[in-house]
């Protein structure tokens, strides 16, 4: 005897990005029945953002956050917003250990910014990432997902193509 096929449930938990305030604030986005819905935290309770047909949805994810996009609007949650300012201390961090000549402390900048991007993919997988995004495919929404190894990748690749052009500059100069 076959089951019948169920429609696909899945719920992705972190927090939502409010851009006025500039805080977050916690969110859950699910997936069920054919529709996405979002719910963000609020002093009162959960308040529910939408719920609308997956169709209607566009899910772009990105490292450690889901943008869902519905009738134009965006709705950015991430995964672990503190890595966000985890982040910027590191920068800050590192630009003073680069400015005072720090070798050693730029090294653990760089081993701290190493361990933010694992906390901050842990807590991707924690929250559901990869389950709500292969639900909401298959639901029907459009999804894309630009992952740690895809960013890794172009990050190399830039620095390799920086290198590259600086090298090719160098000996055409040097040529003249």
């Amino acid at each position: 005897m076959t089951m019948p096929n169920q429609p696909p449930y899945a719920v992705f938990s972190g927090a939502l990005g409010d851009q006025a305030s500039g805080g977050w604030y916690p969110a859950r986005a699910e997936v069920s029945n054919g529709f996405v819905t979002l719910s963000v935290g609020a002093p009162t309770g959960w308040v529910q953002y939408f719920s609308v047909p997956a169709a209607e949805v566009s899910v772009k994810s990105a490292a450690q956050r889901i943008t869902l996009t519905v009738r134009g609007q965006s709705y950015p949650i991430l995964a672990d917003p503190r890595a966000v300012n985890r982040a910027l201390g590191y920068n800050a961090v590192g630009i003073a250990a680069e400015v005072l000549n720090k070798p050693v402390l730029e090294a653990g900048v760089d081993v701290g910014r190493g361990l933010n991007q694992v906390s901050a993919a842990r807590s991707w997988n924690a929250g559901g990432g990869p389950e709500f995004l292969a639900a909401a495919r298959f639901a029907g929404a459009r999804v894309s997902r630009l992952g740690y190894g895809a960013i890794a990748a172009i990050g190399c690749g830039g620095g390799l193509a920086v290198v590259i052009l600086t090298l090719v500059i160098t000996v055409i100069v040097l040529n003249l």
